[in-house]
């Protein structure tokens, strides 16, 4: 009776590890690939990085350059109202 649960034993352990082999492969191979991308990663997001940089600059700097013209405007016409109505406001009783 012992030999026949050693060996039925044997066969769980034996059909286990064939039904877990697959999940164990994956996980390796998966590791391995998130650790050749954290490679690249490392590599290629500091330039990308870089770019990023100088294209929000150039996009602030050109904004910039269109929105002076009309703040300025703004700015001149606010002037002109504020003395137009401290000149010519009434005083009321």
């Amino acid at each position: 009776m012992a030999v026949a649960r050693d060996i039925s034993l044997m066969w769980l352990i034996l059909l286990t590890f064939i039904a877990v082999l697959p999940f164990g492969v994956l996980f390796f191979f998966a590791i391995k690939g998130m650790r050749r991308l954290r490679q690249l990663a490392k590599q290629t997001l500091p330039i990308a990085q870089e770019k990023a940089r100088l294209v929000a600059d150039g996009t602030d700097r050109v904004s910039q350059k269109v929105a002076a013209p009309v703040i300025g405007v703004r700015a001149g016409v606010a002037q002109v109202q504020g003395i137009r109505k401290a000149t010519f406001r009434r005083k009321q009783v």
